[in-house]
């Protein structure tokens, strides 16, 4: 087994389909995601793979050998630091501009909620954060893994109002273009053939707080991508010195594919393990979309108790609280026969991928656990979490961890 990290550089804006139906007859507005999926990243790294090597092709084992490679990314790098996606137990009040820690909470006397599960505290504010004129502000998107770090272990449960700077990057601008369908006969644009789409600028973020009024060089911040790749057998060593075109998304927008990132950016940082070792409460933030049997809740977690291990050798963890977005759907489309996890089978099928719900990057569970046994969990950093073995591969599920 090889480990190994990629730096992708887009030449394009990336083309991120959401599922709303878009060609003839159907839709001629083609809209965006945030951010590509996982799974996105992981179909073009391995098309990319066989057509690199002049040798392989296609058929054969070659699909079932490919679908073993785990990708997991895709996240903006600047700097040398690796950037994530902002966290769900984050609440910004615009008035004071002070940045508060959401926890689980236990309810009080005469409070109720319908939680779907027994033993779950709603994760909020407490009185003493929240005021009665409470107004929250949009965060930035993307947080440097520095700035992560603070938020993971730092026992405080606010943050000053400066503690967001401009080293902190918004979304992704779209961008929107217009096309229309020539005639094959005049090439002029055929009558009422028009329609649009929507890419993601990649290769700069908008700064946080900077206003419009500045430059181009100042408003934004010039990034980098970054995709970890695990080869588990023998067959694709050419990664090793892989280097050159290929498209990522729709549209076949080219970026350019290039084997040597820092694999320290991929490493759990020197800051996080100690307090994993002694911590009594442990906090899991997604990184990328997960993909659970059972929703919002991993398979790992039995049902009546909700406590399980998310890894063999890792510690036993009760879940106590949890803050997400509303789910995402995915879905796709199989050449090869796949079942409904999206796994290779014979008795599969090819054609479009069942609908599946995702719960969204960022959102954060909360454990508690024995004082002590937490320390494995530093080794899995930025680890699938997900159920499904091939959701695993495809690098959905990506945790990050820390304490609360």
């Amino acid at each position: 087994m090889s480990i190994t990290t990629l730096r992708l550089t887009p030449c394009d804006p990336i083309i991120a389909r959401d599922g709303r139906p878009f060609g003839v007859g159907q839709g001629n507005r083609m809209r965006s995601l945030a951010w590509p999926l996982p799974s996105t990243v992981a179909g073009a790294l391995r098309t990319a793979l066989v057509k690199a090597h002049p040798g392989l092709d296609f058929s054969g084992e070659i699909p079932q050998q490919l679908m073993a490679v785990e990708a997991a990314g895709l996240f903006p790098t600047r700097n040398g630091e690796l950037y994530l996606p902002a966290p769900n137990d984050c609440a910004w009040e615009e008035k004071s501009g002070k940045v508060f820690r959401l926890r689980p909470v236990p309810l009080e006397q005469g409070e109720g909620a319908d939680f779907p599960a027994n033993g779950l505290n709603p994760v909020r504010l407490t009185e003493g954060q929240a005021q009665k004129d409470f107004k929250a502000k949009a965060l930035p998107a993307w947080w440097p893994l520095g700035k992560y770090v603070e938020w993971l272990v730092m026992a405080r449960s606010d943050f000053s109002k400066d503690w967001f700077d401009t080293d902190f990057l918004n979304a992704a601008v779209p961008e929107t273009r217009d096309h229309v369908c020539l005639d094959a006969e005049t090439g002029a644009a055929a009558e009422g053939q028009i329609f649009a789409t929507a890419g993601l600028n990649a290769t700069h973020l908008p700064r946080f707080g900077v206003e419009s009024s500045k430059p181009f060089q100042k408003r934004f911040a010039e990034i980098t991508l970054s995709a970890r790749v695990t080869i588990p057998e023998l067959g694709f060593e050419h990664i090793e010195n892989f280097a050159g075109w290929h498209p990522l998304g729709g549209e076949r927008r080219l970026v350019h594919w290039q084997q040597g990132a820092a694999m320290d950016l991929w490493k759990c940082p020197d800051a996080v393990k100690p307090v994993l070792e002694s911590a009594p409460r442990i906090r899991m933030i997604l990184a990328t979309p997960t993909i659970f049997e059972h929703g919002w809740r991993p398979n790992w977690l039995d049902a009546d108790t909700l406590s399980g291990k998310p890894f063999d050798d890792g510690p036993v963890l009760k879940l106590v609280g949890v803050t997400n977005a509303r789910w995402r759907a995915v879905s796709g489309w199989a050449f090869q026969k796949i079942d409904d996890l999206g796994r290779l089978h014979a008795n599969g099928k090819r054609g479009p991928k069942p609908i599946r719900r995702m719960v969204p990057a960022g959102s954060v569970y909360f454990f508690e656990c024995r004082p002590g046994e937490g320390a494995p969990l530093a080794d899995y950093w930025l680890k699938s979490v997900c159920d499904g073995e091939q959701d695993r591969r495809d690098g959905f599920g990506l945790a990050i961890w820390g304490t609360w």
